[in-house]
């Protein structure tokens, strides 16, 4: 007779030993997208378009890097990234007003991920995030799973409402830890942080004693008005300084970068060293590549019209579209989305407006509130202006199919 198991096995399941993680109903809604299949016009994802893709040349630049690098740049790197595209990033860094030299980048996998190394260097349970309402709903994830608490400000044509925010502590008897601003076409409402609300953001952080996320991937992205020096540029010691080459270049090799201090540097260094050990190799011998070439000024440029067209293009459509009906919408300078007020849920708008071969994301996606719940982000990034034309109708009868319900 075998002998009875010293310790009695007990019922256990992964489900129940995990913790519930916040993720994005953005990413979700591209999934939604790819499994109903069929022809759906996206205005849901801020991915660059196909053509601004094909302007990089890919091919070629990769015959260049392999060909001057071999096998290296297939290898493991640096966990602060490539030198020369520290360099390049500082340098890029000093054109727009911040001191920053090499020592002061590091390098990525995209903007996010420098976002949630910030968050694991600065956060920790209980600690208060102050962000614009809506925001950046992957960012507002990467803040509640370091256990942070969020409070949700809201914002207008001229970005976060700054006063609000200070009164709102000051009535809570709070200090802030952390404060986070797209400050340039936000997404996901295209607005620009004014002049005034800069200096006033950077007034309250130093107030609090508190940490700046400047989240700037959409910078270069300007269709018309004047650029604004960043936050970083204003007050370099307590701004954490955000960028990306998914917007400008190719999101796929998915290469951001941060500019903070070297100390702050080093701290990410070491939570990136637990994630990922370092950025693509590949992905950022590429960027290198092709700022090698000299061109990409006028690649920007290329860039700046090809966006501003399909702008162009949204804005027609959605007036001959929806004039008289009372949805509404804003008009950035830049970057990639319309912010809309439709006055229907725009759950329920997204679910007919699938079945009419149209998507978009819905506005309580990033909040964690709830709010928002009659607004959309409208992505026109994408598309091309035929089916930008072509979208904006079916959005128009699902809207219709909507109202009738009422």
């Amino acid at each position: 007779m075998s002998a009875e198991p010293a310790i009695a096995r007990a019922a256990f399941s992964l489900e129940a030993a995990g913790q519930e993680q916040h993720g994005s109903f953005v990413d979700e809604t591209i999934g939604i997208i790819v499994r109903h299949g069929g022809d759906i016009v996206s205005f849901a994802a801020g991915a660059p378009a196909a053509e601004a893709l094909a302007l990089a040349r890919v091919d070629e630049l990769m015959t260049d890097v392999l060909a001057r690098d071999g096998m290296s740049a297939l290898n493991y790197g640096v966990t602060e990234g490539e030198q020369e595209l520290r360099e390049i990033v500082a340098e890029g860094a000093r054109a727009r007003g911040i001191d920053a030299d090499a020592e002061d980048v590091i390098v990525t996998a995209g903007a996010l991920q420098a976002i949630d190394l910030a968050c694991r260097v600065f956060l920790r349970a209980g600690d208060l995030v102050v962000s614009g309402s809506p925001s950046f709903a992957n960012a507002l994830s990467a803040f509640r799973n370091r256990g942070a608490r969020v409070l949700e400000v809201p914002q207008d044509e001229d970005g976060i409402d700054v006063s609000a925010a200070a009164r709102t502590l000051r009535q809570r008897g709070e200090r802030a830890k952390l404060f986070f601003v797209v400050p340039n076409f936000d997404n996901p409402t295209g607005t620009t942080l004014s002049e005034e609300r800069r200096d006033a953001l950077l007034a309250l952080a130093a107030a609090h004693d508190a940490v700046v996320i400047e989240d700037d991937p959409y910078e270069a992205l300007r269709y018309r008005g004047k650029d604004l020096a960043p936050l970083a540029a204003r007050m370099r010691d307590r701004v954490i300084h955000l960028g990306s080459f998914s917007k400008t270049f190719l999101p796929g090799i998915r290469v951001g970068w941060a500019v903070a201090d070297p100390v702050t540097v080093r701290r990410m260094a070491a939570a990136k060293q637990t994630m990922d050990s370092s950025t693509s190799t590949l992905g950022q011998r590429l960027v290198i590549a092709f700022h090698r070439r000299g061109t990409f000024p006028d690649h920007l440029g290329a860039l700046r019209r090809l966006y501003a067209a399909k702008q162009s293009a949204a804005r027609t459509a959605l007036d001959r579209e929806f004039r008289g009906t009372g949805v509404s919408w804003n008009d950035p300078d830049g970057g990639f989305y319309f912010w809309m007020r439709t006055g229907v849920s725009s759950r329920e708008l997204l679910d007919v407006a699938i079945e009419e071969g149209v998507a978009f994301v819905p506005g309580d996606a990033f909040t964690t509130t709830g709010g928002c719940r009659d607004a959309l982000r409208f992505s026109y990034c994408a598309p091309t202006p035929a089916r930008i034309d072509e979208g904006a109708r079916r959005l128009r009868r699902a809207y219709d199919r909507v109202r009738a319900r009422d």
